[in-house]
């Protein structure tokens, strides 16, 4: 007779399927705007899920199988990855009895792509069990989406004790404009799956730039800060990206210490912050000031200081005033967004600057960092 059955799915990826962060936050977070470009460890941003992984045998008093083990995450899927190993252990409170373990792989509309069931064996009362699968990708790439079955049978009359299943989709790249992403909240199709301790879950990404608003600012002390432009993340993988830029044309030669592109283009690196739960954008490197012009470069110069900080010169403010800059966002995510977001630049009132600029007059000066 089948009393309960509990299951905790670990899934051992060969190849490039599967995604393990190296190193960096390891707490989960539960929506915020923060991230990390791939060349870098990676953020946990996960929504509930706690990394540690208890000792097997633990979590069990007498006859009551309890969750004890949180599941690696897998996924997401793409063209040119590797057929995968999926390893399933699980603590079932069954009578002893001859069971079979199956995974089967189905399509949207029901068909049958794959079923693998192993050699009957005889389960013990909550022992804990481990069974592996191999997955053939071809049958994860249906861009109509799959449901995976694992399931425990009855092996005297193959009746399903019990099945967990998740549905999942190919990483499809949306193809959206900013305008798309200032208005609406995107969220992905399932494109990854664990298994949490009580059944197997599907992975969404939800993402909302909504907070960029459409300025930015430089405070008193004439630092363009970005610190204040964040934006949503919210999922069970980890946050990635290729690169996170803040652009804009210099054709007025106001930074002439720092490098520019070919077109004129300044281009400072954002990293992604988390500041107790709250995810914002700052700046990657740090630059250095000529403390009395307050001219920024990217290179060490004489009379120049270390800085954190972003400055616009002294008496190019207001020649700065209305420029449109903007956040550059590369294969942004498991989806692997990419857009440029545009913000217009408003100056305020200076205390720092001639006397036609600022509140109060002085030669120069900066900010202490």
């Amino acid at each position: 007779m089948v009393k309960r059955i509990l299951l905790v799915s670990s899934l051992f990826i060969s190849g490039i399927m599967g995604f393990t962060p190296k190193e960096g936050i390891d707490k989960p977070i539960i929506s915020g705007p923060v991230g990390t470009s791939t060349d870098k460890p990676s953020l946990n941003l996960s929504t509930g899920l706690s990394q540690d992984k208890p000792t097997p045998g633990t979590g069990h008093i007498g006859k009551i199988a309890m969750d004890y083990f949180v599941s690696p995450i897998y996924g997401p899927f793409k063209v040119g990855d590797s057929d995968f190993n999926a390893t399933f252990t699980y603590r079932a409170d069954i009578d002893n009895q001859q069971i079979l373990e199956r995974l089967r792989i189905f399509t949207a509309s029901g068909e049958l792509l794959n079923a693998n069931t192993m050699p009957a064996k005889t389960y013990e009362d909550n022992a804990l069990e481990e069974v592996t699968f191999l997955v053939p990708i071809h049958n994860c790439l249906s861009v109509k989406g799959i449901t995976l079955k694992f399931e425990i049978l009855a092996k005297s009359n193959r009746a399903i004790l019990k099945t967990y299943s998740a549905t999942i989709y190919p990483v499809s790249t949306p193809n959206n404009t900013y305008q798309y992403y200032r208005n609406n909240i995107y969220q992905s199709l399932p494109i990854g799956f664990y298994g949490d301790g009580h059944e197997m879950k599907s992975i969404k990404e939800t993402i909302s730039f909504s907070n960029l608003g459409d300025y930015l600012e430089s405070d008193y002390y004439y630092r363009l800060d970005v610190k204040d432009k964040g934006f949503s993340y919210e999922s069970d993988f980890p946050l990635t990206y290729k690169s996170l830029n803040l652009r804009f044309e210099d054709h007025e030669n106001l930074f002439p210490y720092y490098t520019h592109d070919a077109n004129d283009n300044v281009i400072i690196p954002l990293d992604i912050q988390n500041n107790r739960g709250r995810l914002s954008f700052k700046y990657k490197t740090n630059f250095y000031i000529n403390k009395r012009t307050l001219e920024t470069g990217d290179i060490y110069r004489e009379g120049f200081i270390f800085s954190p900080s972003f400055y616009l010169p002294i008496n190019g403010k207001e020649r700065f005033d209305n420029k449109i800059l903007y956040l550059d966002f590369v294969e942004f995510s498991k989806s692997k967004i990419t857009f440029s977001y545009p913000l217009r630049y408003i100056s305020g009132k200076a205390i720092v600057g001639t006397a036609p600029e600022g509140e109060y007059y002085v030669s120069g000066g900066i900010a202490n960092d």
